[in-house]
């Protein structure tokens, strides 16, 4: 991930049957990192997410965003994204917690693809299996790349990337 890179993502509000195509574009990844957002019907503005977020947030908080503004997020939150120090416990442990609710690995049952080439990711589960995660074994930046059963009733999934 860097500078100028493009994430596609395809949101669906659940409760709503709703999808919308999300395009972030990471501007600065400095403190604080700043991503550039599209979605389409909705507007565009810009989510501020501070570094210690990326190191030890403990927490994935999904807004809606008001157009045109800056969603500005707190040290313990990311959007996107686990922390640096989730995915270290999800390797070593095999396992890790996220809004207080623990995710284990599972076997990947099939490849997860991303620009149609086989991505390295990590596919975890809630103990229930409600919830599902597949994240980005990337220690520099864990990005979700997909999940589903969201508490939260907004689950998406990457569709592509372009650096």
């Amino acid at each position: 991930m860097g500078i100028g890179t493009i994430l596609n993502f395809n949101i669906e509000a659940v409760n709503m049957g709703q999808q919308v195509p999300l395009t972030l574009t990471s501007v600065s990844l400095n403190d604080p990192m700043k991503f550039k957002w599209v979605v389409a019907g909705l507007g565009n503005g810009s989510f501020l997410i501070p570094v210690k977020a990326l190191e030890s947030g403990t927490k994935m908080t999904i807004k809606v965003p008001e157009s045109d503004r800056a969603t500005i997020y707190k040290d313990d939150e990311t959007i996107l994204f686990i922390s640096k120090a989730a995915l270290a416990d999800l390797v070593k442990d095999q396992s890790f917690t996220m809004n207080k609710t623990k995710f284990t690995v599972k076997p990947l049952d099939t490849p997860y693809l991303i620009n149609n080439k086989e991505a390295d990711v990590i596919y975890a589960t809630t103990d229930n299996g409600k919830v599902e995660v597949w994240i980005l074994n990337n220690p520099n930046f864990p990005l979700l790349c997909k999940m589903k059963g969201n508490p939260a009733g907004i689950d998406f999934n990457l569709t592509g990337f372009k650096e």
